[in-house]
């Protein structure tokens, strides 16, 4: 499982990509004007270049697919909804579901995948946390079936933000190879001054 945490360590910066990307569409769906079909677009997109970072990040981990596997799980769904939404821009009840769905089956790849690591770290922690806060969208998108679109747009926005600023902060704790990033974050997560 070292072998693991190397692979993650030597492709921080696609974990960094991932992270600006969501912090991105995250601030996009929650501050901007731009319409809902716009919105279901931007999602598309986001969770499709993400699903590839997800899939490069699994290749290039030189861990085999035995231990990439929830990785490259995670990347092969996010691909595929980000098509769907691409395919159907608009809100619908199935497209709502779908991304509900998806929030579930990722967070909890992205929590084994972190789970399987070595040593508990606060760079694990925060991947945990990102993992958590997909299942928790996931969820209350399935308990909020009726909420309005504008709703919907931004609670999708606020779980973009705060996945992504969770990531970002991982990403740089593996780069530092242990260094302290004195943040917020960082002590929710679990500690400061461990990788």
């Amino acid at each position: 499982m070292g072998d693991a945490m190397d692979g993650l360590r030597k492709s921080w910066w696609l974990l960094a990509v991932r992270g600006v990307l969501a912090l991105t569409f995250g601030l996009v769906a929650i501050f901007s004007r731009v319409t809902l079909g716009e919105v279901v677009l931007l999602f598309g997109l986001y969770v499709f270049l993400d699903g590839l970072g997800a899939i490069i990040s699994a290749l290039r981990s030189g861990v085999g697919v035995e231990a990439s596997w929830p990785l490259l799980l995670e990347g092969a769904v996010s691909v595929v909804l980000g098509a769907i939404a691409w395919g159907s821009p608009h809100i619908s009840p199935m497209l709502l579901y779908l991304i509900a769905t998806w929030g579930i089956i990722t967070g909890i790849l992205e929590i084994v995948s972190t789970v399987r690591l070595p040593k508990p770290s606060t760079s694990q922690r925060c991947l945990a946390l990102s993992g958590a806060s997909s299942v928790l969208i996931g969820m209350l998108l399935l308990g909020l079936p009726a909420a309005g679109q504008a709703s919907v747009v931004r609670l999708l926005g606020l779980y973009a933000f705060v996945f992504g600023a969770l990531i970002l902060v991982a990403a740089f704790r593996l780069r530092a190879g242990g260094g302290v990033v004195p943040s917020v974050v960082s002590r929710l997560a679990g500690g400061v001054g461990r990788p």
